[in-house]
């Protein structure tokens, strides 16, 4: 069923407050039972097969309870941004139709434009019809404003109820998520996350930038990722416009294994994916963009050598230009790596990270390692496993190094490693091969540092 233009002046922004408010009042009562929940299932005291059943019995239930307060929260989250988004269409509404009033317009209900002026009498003289068509001209000018703003109003009207429909049939069908939520608290901000991703999902819509079956995979991970990391959609519809984002590009990372990294243990993790020794360079090349399209940023900041660089539409563009400019590193070290016996993993700034190989392979990382256009290669030479050694680098979020016992896993943060070495990236593309080989080796045998020290000194590690 459309909406007409009465149906949005019937729209009633606080009853949907007042229902937001009931539900988080619900959901806050149910949250509140945690400390009985997880007393009534200990039952310290009651041993045997049936205390055992009883104990799993209560967990089923707090489980049941986790995710009716995700539903609950993703609800109310729902109807809380309806209510405001109908606030402000109300008052776009009224001021459309008292500016058509005060030109003697009127909006129908099904959002037409009708004109009440009455007829003018005949002009008088020449000076007056000059000024009766004037104000024509300038009725004229406010009746296509009008009907602009109506359709706007209309759309924007649609896609609130769009939106708002969307989290309840999700809740309707059982599809909200607690995203593994292990406490009802937290079981609330993962009803949260689906239906900030819902309102994601549908903005994108609304702006034709998303077509097709509701999103699912690594495009719904990326969302979950933007939500997590604050990215504004915004930045989304951007990225998704400038470089035709669609579903289907992330199907290169669902040939890859994907390994994740939460250090910090707040549950917002990074991904990396492990390259198999058959993938193409290009294809390479496409997992690095979409892996860091996927993570939609990464966790370098304060402490750093440099600002963040802010995530979007920007920086892959810079990233993919680099990858132009180290194309070689992507043609032909990528088989390089792989044919030595080497592995790599793509990172969530945007490069390639590895390890491993044989003696060839060595001479190609040095010290704490060493970057090859795209391709930065840890001084880890011979691991028993170097896919197994790149999932515990992963996985740590710490830089690891080479020592007289085997691989160990050192204290400087990988997200300030990687971003140094990016930076060595960088300068591979601005000076090319041939030109960066050369003044890296000069400074080598005058003692200057000018690469290092470009890269950020303490973010190598130096």
């Amino acid at each position: 069923m459309s909406i007409g233009y009465h149906d949005v002046r019937a729209w009633d922004a606080k009853a949907l407050d007042t229902a937001a408010k009931n539900l988080r009042g619900r959901r806050d009562k149910l949250t509140g039972l945690q400390d009985e929940l997880d007393d009534a299932r200990r039952l310290p005291d009651w041993k045997g097969a049936a205390g055992e059943g009883a104990r799993n019995s209560l967990g089923t239930t707090r489980n049941k309870a986790e995710i009716m307060v995700a539903e609950l929260s993703a609800v109310e989250r729902a109807l809380q941004h309806a209510s405001d988004d109908v606030t402000t269409l109300k008052t776009r509404v009224a001021n459309n139709d008292s500016l058509a009033a005060t030109y003697q317009f009127r909006i129908a209900d099904n959002g037409s434009l009708v004109d009440d002026k009455p007829a003018d009498p005949p002009p008088t003289s020449r000076y007056e019809a000059e000024d009766r068509a004037e104000t024509a001209r300038h009725r004229a000018t406010i009746k296509t404003q009008v009907e602009q703003e109506t359709a706007a109003i209309l759309t924007a009207a649609k896609n609130i109820d769009t939106a708002l429909a969307l989290v309840m049939k999700l809740a309707q069908d059982s599809k909200i998520s607690d995203h593994g939520a292990t406490t009802l608290a937290a079981a609330e901000k993962g009803g949260v996350l689906d239906a900030k991703v819902a309102e994601m999902e549908q903005s994108l819509r609304d702006a034709g930038l998303l077509t097709g079956p509701p999103v699912s995979g690594k495009y719904r991970q990326w969302l979950e990722n933007a939500v997590n990391r604050g990215v504004s959609i915004d930045t989304i519809k951007k990225m998704v416009s400038d470089h035709k984002i669609k579903p289907e590009d992330f199907a290169i990372l669902d040939r890859l294994e994907e390994i994740r990294e939460d250090k910090d243990g707040d549950g917002i993790y990074k991904s990396f994916f492990l390259l198999p020794t058959d993938l193409s360079g290009a294809d390479a090349a496409k997992a690095v963009q979409m892996t860091y399209v996927l993570n939609a940023g990464t966790d370098y900041g304060p402490g750093g050598d440099f600002a963040p660089t802010p995530y979007g539409s920007d920086e892959l563009r810079r990233i993919i230009e680099r990858q132009g400019k180290n194309d070689w590193s992507y043609k032909e070290d990528v088989s390089f790596v792989h044919g030595n016996g080497g592995r790599l993993v793509t990172t969530p700034n945007g490069m390639l990270m590895g390890l491993g190989g044989n003696f060839i392979q060595d001479q190609f990382s040095q010290n704490g390692g060493t970057a090859w256009g795209d391709i930065f290669m840890l001084n880890i030479d011979d691991p028993k496993d170097p896919a197994q050694q790149l999932r515990d680098v992963a996985k740590s979020g710490s830089a690891w190094y080479d020592g007289d016992k085997g691989p160990y896993e050192g204290n400087l943060d990988l997200d300030r490693l990687l971003h140094h070495e990016e930076r060595h990236s960088q300068q591979w593309a601005r000076e090319g091969y041939t030109k960066f080989l050369a003044s890296y080796l000069w400074e080598q045998a005058t003692g200057g540092n000018e690469t290092e020290e470009d890269a950020g000194l303490s973010d190598g590690g130096y």
